[in-house]
């Protein structure tokens, strides 16, 4: 396989989240091209990924703990609560309490759901949250991320700019859309519709400025489709 192909294939594991594989074609690009600084880049950019991933299933775990407890219950409790606040609103649909509870032990749910990389389970989980609470916008922001880590870039994109909307100020939303732009870049970049890969790319940089590897990646499909 060329150079263009193990970078081809290895954003094509990147882009599925399976970074061992799309390290492995990366780092057989570079033994084609030891001193190209992109591909340098970008196996940094991978290496980074794989520790920010385990640390990230460690936080979303943290999350749900710390919120059953907020509310006086265990994480392993939450299906009991679901039922009982599921039971309390048929009978008083109009309680908000009991919605708002509902929607948190949804959430916490869906963030263990999240912590094991059971992607479909927690979107369906803060899709209730967000059912009894619309405007719920740590909810937008785990489910924008499910679908991201589940390939759905499109309405990962759609969450998060809802986030933004609901809460401008939001912590890492700007961020994590522009991570959702980049990501859906490369899955078209994989497929070599550099044409729909560009604007990807321009729209990660309009939030993310200085990110030199999503510039890169930019150069990289501008000079692919010029070809």
């Amino acid at each position: 396989m060329d150079f263009n192909g193990y970078v081809s294939q290895g954003f094509a594991f990147l882009q599925k989240k399976e970074y061992g594989p799309a390290l492995e074609n990366l780092r057989e690009a570079q033994k084609l091209k030891p001193d190209n600084q992109e591909i340098q880049n970008i196996i940094k950019m991978a290496e980074g990924l794989v520790g920010v991933k385990d640390q990230a299933s460690q936080s979303l775990a943290n999350e749900a703990k710390h919120r059953a407890e907020s509310m006086g219950i265990k994480v392993e409790d939450v299906d009991k609560a679901i039922a009982e606040y599921t039971e309390a609103l048929t009978r008083n649909p109009n309680d908000p309490s009991a919605k708002s509870a509902l929607s948190i032990a949804y959430y916490i749910r869906g963030l263990t759901s999240s912590s094991k990389g059971e992607h479909a389970k927690a979107i369906a989980d803060y899709n209730d949250a967000i059912k009894h609470e619309p405007n719920y916008p740590h909810a937008f922001n785990k489910r924008g991320q499910a679908h991201s880590d589940n390939g759905d870039f499109d309405k990962a994109i759609a969450d998060f700019e809802e986030l933004i909307r609901l809460d401008p100020n939001y912590n890492t939303a700007h961020d994590k859309l522009a991570d959702a732009y980049c990501n859906r870049g490369m899955a078209y970049d994989a497929k070599k519709d550099y044409a729909r890969a560009i604007p990807d790319f321009e729209m990660a940089l309009k939030f993310k400025p200085d990110d030199k590897t999503v510039r890169e990646l930019l150069e990289r499909a501008k000079a692919k489709l010029a070809v």
